[in-house]
């Protein structure tokens, strides 16, 4: 079995690391790391395909002696692990060009190694070293508990600060009855697909995509459960102003990206927006939903749809996805973490 392996601690490092996912950066806890205590040099990770701290990931050490930095991946053949008590396995695996296929392969060294990082067995209750096929019994198990998921997001419809000349951002405008009349289009059309009492749905607080929800619900009659977390991006006091004195008055944008940037003092910057959605975007791809419907707004949901797809923040440098008001999108996300998406940023009417 082969697998993605990132990589979340090596030996360079004698503090425990933590991997901060929002950020896709690492920083030293105050503990020391067992492996540099027990003098163990093989690093050590986490396989993307199962998920990514803090939410539910198989652990895997990797048998090998070439050095990786943090936040590297590599693909892992799995050929064992530590089965413990507490469910917290530690999966073995060895690069790929590496022909061996299990555990009791490895050198004397490497099995010396590992029964040092790891040295109470008690295989009366099932603790110990095992080889390939336990492994895979683990893996098995851990992707049958997983869930596939739909996730459909809704850009609201025609807001009235498309049509007079204000920004958007927190000003909390309400829809035109044109957008009215898009929204209870787009419940028709995500009804043809199937969308219905199945799909729990999230929606943004602000009037736009409550009453985008509303329109919807006509024909599906969810129940939402609103929430500022979706926002649009936060343009301080820029927030329902008119566009003339927006851009007559933000700061001026840096001539290369910057992450940080604030059109004023009080906006959030694409770094700020990002750490706001993450926590939302880990809580749908790790909850029991498997069915889920998100009405928001075009840049918080630009940014949900490259978290749904694996890019990491860095990304948001040279990948845009522009959508439209009314823009509908459907994303499938299988056990084992492959996303297809079945349209992005589509309008249908």
């Amino acid at each position: 079995m082969i697998f993605t392996a990132k990589i979340e601690q090596t030996y360079a490092y004698p503090k425990r690391i933590k991997y901060i996912a929002a950020s896709d950066s690492f920083i030293e806890k105050d503990c020391d790391s067992l492996s540099y205590v027990r003098g163990v040099k093989q690093p050590y990770g986490w396989l993307l395909e199962s998920g990514t701290p803090p939410c539910d990931h198989l652990d895997v050490i990797i048998m090998t002696d070439k050095e990786f930095a943090l936040g590297d991946t590599v693909k892992v053949k799995i050929i064992g692990l530590f089965y413990r008590g507490d469910g917290d396995h530690k999966l073995v695996g060895v690069l790929t060009d590496r022909e061996i296929d299990d555990f009791s392969e490895l050198s004397e060294v490497e099995k010396e190694d590992m029964h040092r990082m790891y040295p109470r067995e008690d295989k009366e209750k099932g603790e110990g070293w095992y080889g390939r096929e336990k492994a895979e019994e683990v893996i098995a198990e851990f992707f049958s508990k997983k869930k596939e998921k739909t996730i459909i997001t809704v850009q609201h419809t025609e807001s009235q600060h498309h049509v007079n000349g204000m920004i958007g951002a927190w000003g909390d405008w309400e829809l035109t009855e044109r957008g009215k009349a898009q929204a209870v289009a787009i419940g028709k059309r995500l009804s043809a697909e199937g969308c219905n009492g199945d799909y729990t749905m999230y929606v943004s607080d602000l009037k736009r995509a409550f009453q985008t929800a509303e329109g919807i619900n006509q024909t599906l009659g969810l129940t939402p459960i609103v929430t500022e977390v979706i926002r649009e991006v936060n343009a301080g006091a820029g927030n329902g102003q008119s566009r003339e004195w927006y851009f007559s008055n933000k700061a001026p944008r840096p001539e290369s990206y910057d992450p940080d940037y604030r059109p004023f003092p009080d906006a959030e910057s694409d770094r700020d927006l990002w750490n706001r959605l993450y926590p939302f975007y880990q809580q749908i791809i790790s909850n029991e939903q498997e069915k889920i419907l998100v009405v928001s707004h075009g840049t918080a949901l630009y940014f949900l749809q490259m978290l749904l797809l694996g890019y990491q923040f860095r990304d948001i440098e040279r990948i845009r996805f522009d959508g439209r008001g009314g823009s509908v999108s459907k994303f499938s996300v299988k056990k084992d973490g492959k996303v297809t998406v079945s349209y992005i940023n589509q309008r249908v009417f």
